[in-house]
Formats: structure tokens, C-alpha cells, sequence
């Protein structure tokens, strides 16, 4: 009886520890195996399940359409602090832009907004596609 309820406690003793290792880490899930993570200053970067870096922060702002995910790279804007990821983004001349096709694990990066939008069409995704900030990471 005394193993039995050792048992028990171990048992529950692993499962807490595993919910307080997995609270740390925050992620945003994306598909085939990628995800949003923070980097150690808080910003947003493209990561590969492993831990490996496919895109730098910071991201600016992201969309997933199916398999694709398509964004801009830089910093998120000061507005989009303010209201989380409820505002669209809004595009300068100067910003460039990211397609990363989950099947394949191509990324294109540094497009200009053209350029962007060319590469979207070709993968089926439906343009024009609103891009938004990440959500502030806890």
C-alpha cells in the first residue's frame, strides 16, 4: 500500500514539474513544426522545432494562411504596444517582407512589398493578406 501510494506522488510529482517547465517557454504554434518564440530581449523570432533560428527578430507583424506563414520583418510599431495585435499592420516603402512556405521549409525574406505579394499568389494564398503584430510575450 505505502509503494503504491509512492508511486502516486511520484507520478504527480513528474506531471507538475512538466507544467512548470512547459509554462516557461512561451510559443506561438505555427505549422509543420515551426513557431513564434521570444528571443532574450522579448522580440518575436521564426524558429524550426529543435530550437533552430530561421528567422531573427524581430518580426514586425505575421499572418498564417494553410501552410504558409508571410509577415514583416523589423520591429512591431508603437501603436500595435498599444493594442496588442487588434490594428492591422501598415506597410512603408521601406519595410520588407517574409514568405515561408511550411512544406518545402523555404523562406524568402528581405521582399519588397511587390515582390511579397507576387510570392503569396503563387502559394495560393489570397492577397491582399493582413498582417498583424505578435502578441506581447509574458
Amino acid at each position: 500500500m505505502l509503494s503504491r501510494w509512492i508511486t502516486v506522488l511520484g507520478s504527480s510529482a513528474l506531471v507538475l514539474a512538466a507544467c512548470v517547465t512547459s509554462a516557461q517557454t512561451a510559443v506561438v504554434a505555427l505549422p509543420n513544426g515551426y513557431y513564434l518564440q521570444p528571443d532574450k530581449t522579448r522580440q518575436t523570432e521564426l524558429v524550426k522545432r529543435g530550437g533552430k533560428v530561421v528567422l531573427p527578430a524581430p518580426i514586425a507583424a505575421y499572418a498564417v494562411s494553410s501552410t504558409v506563414v508571410a509577415g514583416a520583418e523589423g520591429a512591431p510599431s508603437a501603436a500595435a504596444n498599444s493594442y496588442t495585435n487588434d490594428l492591422p499592420f501598415e506597410g512603408k516603402a521601406e519595410t520588407r517582407y517574409f514568405v515561408l512556405d511550411t512544406n518545402s521549409g523555404k523562406l524568402e525574406k528581405d521582399l519588397d512589398a511587390a515582390s511579397w505579394e507576387q510570392r503569396l499568389k503563387a502559394l495560393g494564398v489570397t492577397t491582399p493578406l493582413r498582417i498583424y503584430a505578435p502578441l506581447k510575450w509574458p
